[in-house]
């Protein structure tokens, strides 16, 4: 039997992170990954295979932190944990013995009951090399693509695809607009209108009754009677927590489907942990359980998880998830972090909203000026900033991040009048109109 000090199952970003930073904390133990495929892929990367990547080799997730932090990386399928004797029992026979288990088996994707799902030309948005690597190549052979799903995932698919001139691109989303759920309606709006202008058509207020072709895709029929021609179907309708390791070894799962753990990333199972999408996320801001799934949460959580392992330091605790996205659709870059408007209202906070326009330049008439739009919400209340939501060009991607940090510092309405900020020409919009300050000055104005 082999013998380890620390296990980490799962070889997506959750478990580098917490190899690399296990290796850190705990520089004389040993560290073994186990990965199920031989090579892992980068997931926030799927989307650009097709064309900006222009390959899926090209995603790949690099090994070299893991043989510069001498982690010892096993190639097999986990199938049982023993938390008793404290050993994984692997698919080709291998037993390991722990002293620390860490579980970050990730998510997989949804399916959907419809009719003709199994037909030839349906694929999903899978973490498996060889898996996407052959998808690339159908998608390459196909003239008309439709993406089911116009969440994050599907509205980049769509704006990777569109931009390979041979192929027509449709997103079927049953909501009123694509990422509406993450959105107030004018951001949505507006990264649609990038879509449309990249020749996407968006079938809203849609779902899908059948997929029709006889052993292959040839068409999609909507339940309200519209039928839309196509070769290839791409499901992006969200994931699922892998948890059935977890839920063997009688580790307790949450109400939301995934593994429960406290502040510390610690399951009901003394010395097992658990990280990233197969584990329940808590909002920061109403202590509810939220469906995120990102690769920034995952490393979060491998921090805090690996630096609470052996309690030799002041211990980190996940205080709740944000969740803080972006995304770039064609020349627009769109982040948003807390709670938007639409959502805020709906958890019950009475909220006051500011918005703000700048370019990115100052003077504006510099060459490739673009517009930043800031909207910042507010609790009526207390005045703490609840979430933000910018767009504009490529730079707005690290301003949604200082928002971020302004979320979780429970940062007031009042405070950004005293933000101090570094401004340039070149670089940012100017120090007389700087957009997140201006915003805030603009709700604050609701109030006086």
């Amino acid at each position: 039997m082999t013998k380890t000090d620390i296990l980490i199952i799962g070889g997506g970003p959750a478990g580098v992170v917490a190899a690399v930073t296990a290796r850190k904390n705990n520089p004389t133990k040993k560290i073994t990954l186990i990965r199920e495929k031989e090579r892992g892929v980068i997931p926030c990367g799927i989307p650009y295979i097709f064309n900006r990547l222009n390959s899926a080799e090209k995603n790949l997730m690099p090994d070299k932190p893991l043989e510069i932090n001498k982690v010892n990386l096993i190639i097999d399928k986990l199938i049982k944990i023993d938390p008793l004797n404290k050993k994984a029992i692997l698919k080709k026979g291998k037993e390991i013995s722990y002293k620390k288990l860490i579980l970050a088996t990730g998510s997989e994707p949804i399916l959907i009951p419809i009719k003709g799902i199994d037909k030839k030309g349906v694929w999903q948005i899978k973490k498996d090399f060889e898996y996407l690597k052959k998808m690339r190549q159908e998608v390459l052979k196909s003239k008309n693509i439709t993406i089911i799903g116009g969440g994050f995932i599907g509205v980049e698919l769509a704006e990777e695809l569109s931009s390979i001139k041979k192929l027509n691109i449709n997103i079927i989303e049953r909501s009123n607009h694509c990422l509406i759920t993450t959105f107030d309606k004018e951001f949505a709006i507006a990264a649609e209108e990038e879509l449309k202008k990249k020749g996407v058509k968006i079938h809203s207020k849609a779902t899908v009754k059948e997929i029709i072709g006889k052993d292959k895709v040839e068409s999609i029929k909507l339940e309200n009677g519209k039928t839309i021609t196509t070769d290839l179907v791409i499901l992006s309708i969200g994931a699922k927590q892998n948890i059935a390791l977890a839920k063997e070894a009688g580790i307790k799962i949450g109400k939301s489907g995934g593994v429960r753990v406290n502040n510390y990333m610690e399951t009901n199972v003394k010395d097992i942990f658990a990280i990233g999408d197969c584990t329940e996320t808590r909002c920061l801001l109403t202590k509810k359980d939220i469906p995120v799934m990102l690769a920034s949460t995952a490393c979060h959580e491998a921090r805090i998880a690996t630096a609470n392992l052996y309690k030799k330091k002041e211990l980190l605790k996940n205080k709740g998830t944000l969740g803080t996205f972006s995304t770039f659709i064609d020349n627009l870059a769109l982040g948003v972090v807390g709670l938007n408007e639409n959502t805020a209202q709906k958890k019950g906070f009475k909220t006051i909203t500011g918005t703000s326009e700048a370019p990115n330049h100052h003077p504006g008439a510099l060459p490739n000026t673009q517009i930043i739009k800031v909207k910042l919400v507010f609790s009526k209340s207390s005045g703490v900033l609840l979430g933000g939501q910018i767009m504009g060009p490529e730079s707005i991607g690290e301003m949604i991040n200082i928002l971020a940090l302004a979320v979780q510092q429970k940062t007031s309405i009042y405070d950004f009048g005293t933000l101090q900020i570094a401004t340039h020409p070149l670089l940012t919009a100017s120090p007389t109109n700087y957009p997140l300050i201006t915003a805030a000055q603009s709700a604050l104005a609701k109030i006086n």
